[in-house]
């Protein structure tokens, strides 16, 4: 065991230890392509590589989720003498640059791609930086759409986040000496008033150029890129031009394609820099890069529904996509039925002859088709669960302190007892009242026996699910917590019907502690502290009260998030985690309000 920790340790403090951080979540299909080239480039290098992610499209990156955030891979890698730095888009070099002197970053170089704001380049200080700008080509994307349509209007739309904002002033800038054209520019968030501005109201000799779908809100609710692009190609029936790779081959859409960011493109030339600055290359000559990692993009099949064939457009080494089916591809299945059944039939023959060996041959090839196939689904759900499981193991060891706590609070007066029987039993002569005592002492050994089992139940690793009873799981986790609850002068009440749910019980158990446990630390200095359970059997609801005064309005919508916390010691992972348990597992939701002299926490299956 001292050998292994030795070479971690020897690894972490010998190897070159980088960490990518990446602006946005790691099911944005930009972000996977960015990261991608970064990791293929670097692939065959001697590194300790460590990836976060930021997603700052769901959570805006206001100071206190900043301060948050800092606060999460501070306390995650404070151990990790981190030699470079590669970040993902503007948010993330943000973060870098406003953290930069900080004990975290302040030895690392930083590398960067698919930096919007341009002006950076003229104030990052290249003996400390390095990377790749998404420098735009507007003027390439007019004449592209001249080559589409008769232009004359050309409308630029952008979804008003902070990088449609940069890029918006950028086109404007680039349009500024053509007076042929007349250029409309819409920045906006919300995706429904943009439907009504083009809804029949577009000129048939316009095109779009769309700058930036990722933050549209749509009906109240944020809005995927690829349904916001559909909705518009809807109801705006001209070419759309866009500068991200991504958006060029979405389905049911208007766009032609254009002059565009490639994203994998992007990580690996920030890699190639990296590779070169460890090959001894000074930061100062790495320098930043702008034009060189775009490309031309064209979508064959919705350029000829414009009546143009994207082969006689002239451009060089385009990039090709969403091509005419060719025969194969049109008859594939039929073709591969075919060959299929031809190859069937000479495998009989051919078995009928060799039999045995054959057998041997196949079974050999199955067995290791589906272990090749059983690695790779494998490798995929750890990759997809790896977060989640995190997330849950933290929640599930904060849980398990507590309940430590509760267990040290039911052995304290039952080892109390027993200390005084033990002291006074030397000076009975009394067979009778020695065996009396001897009673009492095996009966509290058999207590403090059952609170270890309890606790052991508890937290057993037990995956099943089965059919079990909410009145009775919530009276063994009140069980547990009892002493710490008496301790705090905690009256509990506890009354409604019982019913029944399927599913995991711990996990259902580990829920219910931590809502206990939130009242629980609630109470201040309150003379009646009482926490009210109420169950009802036909609206499959349970409610849980407290009088400990209430949640602050401007921190209740914040509870659910990860990491949130109004606790000293708090891990930030409780409401988030026993949200997501309660969502996935039980198909339910829990609600929780402020009342007037606490809060209601509401879980309905």
């Amino acid at each position: 065991m001292k050998k292994i920790i030795l070479l971690l340790f020897t690894s972490i403090l010998f190897s070159l230890n980088i960490l990518i951080l990446n602006s946005y979540s790691a099911k944005l299909k930009w972000t996977q392509n960015e990261l991608n080239g970064i990791l293929n480039e670097l692939n065959d290098q001697n590194l300790n590589i460590y990836v976060e992610f930021m997603d700052t499209k769901l959570f805006r990156p206001t100071p206190e989720r900043l301060k948050n955030f800092y606060n999460y891979i501070f306390n995650k890698y404070k151990k990790i003498p981190f030699d470079i730095i590669i970040v993902t888009d503007d948010n993330a070099l943000n973060f870098v640059r406003k953290n930069i002197n900080s004990a975290l970053f302040s030895n690392a170089k930083v590398f960067f791609a698919g930096i919007n704001n341009l002006k950076l380049a003229k104030i990052l200080d290249k003996n400390r930086f390095a990377g790749v700008f998404e420098k735009k080509e507007p003027v390439t994307n007019l004449q592209f759409a001249s080559k589409i349509v008769n232009l004359k209007t050309l409308y630029v739309v952008g979804d008003n986040s902070n990088s449609a904002k940069i890029v918006m002033k950028q086109y404007k800038k680039a349009y500024k000496t053509f007076k042929n054209i007349k250029f409309v520019y819409i920045n906006e968030k919300e995706l429904t008033h943009l439907l009504y501005f083009f809804k029949d109201n577009y000129s048939n000799n316009s095109a779009m150029m769309l700058i930036n779908p990722f933050s549209f809100n749509y009906e109240n609710r944020h809005i995927s890129y690829k349904k916001a692009v559909q909705l518009l190609s809807k109801v705006y029936k001209r070419p759309i031009v866009v500068h991200t790779d991504i958006l060029v081959n979405i389905k049911n859409s208007n766009v032609v394609g254009g002059k565009v960011n490639d994203s994998h493109n992007q990580g690996k030339i920030a890699a190639i820099k990296v590779k070169e600055y460890l090959n001894k290359k000074q930061m100062k000559n790495l320098g930043f890069t702008f034009e060189k990692a775009n490309k031309m993009y064209l979508n064959v099949l919705n350029l000829k529904k414009f009546g143009v064939n994207a082969y006689y457009l002239g451009y060089k080494n385009a990039v090709y996509v969403n091509k005419p089916q060719t025969l194969w591809k049109k008859y594939k299945n039929e073709i591969i039925l075919m060959l299929l059944f031809f190859l069937y039939l000479v495998l009989v023959i051919v078995i009928l002859i060799y039999k045995n060996v054959l057998l041997k041959e196949l079974n050999r090839e199955k067995e290791k088709l589906n272990f090749e196939l059983q690695k790779r689904i494998n490798s995929a759900v750890e990759d997809i669960q790896k977060k989640d499981k995190l997330l849950a193991n933290h929640a599930k060891l904060s849980a398990m302190s507590d309940m430590m706590g509760a267990v040290a609070h039911q052995w304290r007066q039952p080892l109390n007892a027993l200390a005084i029987n033990l002291q006074v039993l030397p000076e009975i002569s009394d067979k009778n009242k020695y065996s009396e005592i001897i009673d009492k002492n095996l009966k509290i050994i058999n207590f403090m026996s059952n609170t270890i089992d309890n606790f052991v139940i508890f937290f057993k690793n037990d995956e099943n699910e089965l059919n079990f009873s909410v009145k009775t799981s919530i009276k063994e986790t009140l069980d547990i917590l009892d002493a710490q609850l008496n301790a705090k002068k905690i009256i509990i009440g506890f009354k409604g019907d019982d019913f029944y749910i399927k599913g995991n019980k711990n996990q259902f158990r580990q829920v219910i502690l931590n809502i206990i446990n939130n009242s629980k630390e609630a109470f201040k200095n309150q003379k009646n502290k009482k926490i009210e359970i109420i169950l009802k059997n036909k609206l499959k609801k349970i409610y849980i009260l407290d009088n400990a005064g209430g949640i602050e309005k401007n921190l209740l919508d914040k509870i659910f998030e990860p990491y949130f916390t109004t606790k000293d010691k708090g891990s930030g992972l409780g409401l988030y985690i026993s949200k997501i348990i309660l969502e996935k597992y039980f198909n339910a939701n829990l609600l929780i309000k402020n009342t007037k002299i606490g809060v209601i926490n509401i879980i309905s299956f």
